[in-house]
């Protein structure tokens, strides 16, 4: 059972994103171009949050913000991702993709920033899921490991293994929610470029951040997996709904410019 659930979360992780890109290409007829400037706009957001997550000690533990309580601390990680992500999405569409600005042109892009996203997360997953089925068949102790290594190895597959069947369904469902949420907000974004009012810019920030901080908070108060997800899906709901009110009437299906 646990075995086909990881195999089910990675083929919504890996399929959902494309399933997403045909879908807006043939509705829309969204350019591959502009889903693509999307997918290299979330990789080039992580070359500065990554390092200034680390900078502050949200990752690489045991300093910094990191020791700070932990609604300054979830604030900050929010922050941090919604500047990140919201600014170079701002950046690109203001000054790189000036021609982008209708609603469908929107959702493409922001398609490919957060299925990309998705697209990372499920490889890495994939990648988790070989690296034990081969510790498993070979076992840990016929790769030449040994004492705290070969303990500490065994001790991540019994936990590995013990995961109960639907924490990865959940985790699929996640990247749906996530990438409902990245079209909302590259939608915002778009706001603040056409209309030239950077008030809409912060309310992605602001967005953005308060669904990461949400998690992380929830996340380090100890509150289950199953609870953390319902309250993610309900924010994807306000998510659907902000792309919904967003469409505006007799909408174009011109194609997005390459």
């Amino acid at each position: 059972m646990l075995v086909a659930a990881f195999v089910v979360e990675m083929l919504i992780m890996l399929g959902a994103p494309v399933a997403l890109w045909l879908f807006l290409r043939r509705k829309y007829r969204a350019s591959w171009g502009l889903i693509a400037v999307g997918a290299v706009t979330f990789v080039l957001s992580q070359v500065v949050h990554v390092p200034l997550n680390w900078g502050l000690g949200l990752i690489g533990g045991g300093r910094g913000v990191a020791l700070w309580p932990l609604p300054a601390m979830a604030a900050v990680a929010g922050l941090t991702a919604g500047v990140c992500e919201e600014g170079a999405r701002y950046l690109v569409l203001r000054f790189w993709r000036k021609e982008a600005r209708s609603w469908a042109q929107g959702l493409a892009f922001g398609a490919g920033h957060g299925g990309i996203e998705s697209i990372l997360v499920g490889l890495s997953v994939l990648s988790g899921f070989v690296s034990m089925l081969v510790l498993q068949k070979l076992g840990p102790e016929n790769l030449g490991l040994s004492g705290e290594l070969l303990e500490q190895t065994r001790q991540q597959m019994e936990a590995y293994w013990a995961t109960p069947w639907y924490l990865p369904l959940l985790g699929g469902l996640e990247r749906v929610f996530a990438i409902t949420m990245h079209l909302a907000w590259t939608l915002l974004v778009l706001q603040a470029v056409v209309r030239r009012n950077l008030l809409w810019l912060a309310l992605a920030v602001l967005a953005h951040a308060l669904v990461d901080g949400l998690a992380v908070g929830l996340m380090q108060s100890g509150v289950s997996l199953p609870v953390i997800e319902g309250v993610v899906f309900l924010l994807a709901l306000g998510a659907l709904a902000l792309i919904l009110a967003l469409r505006p009437r007799g909408e174009a299906m011109a194609e997005a410019p390459g």
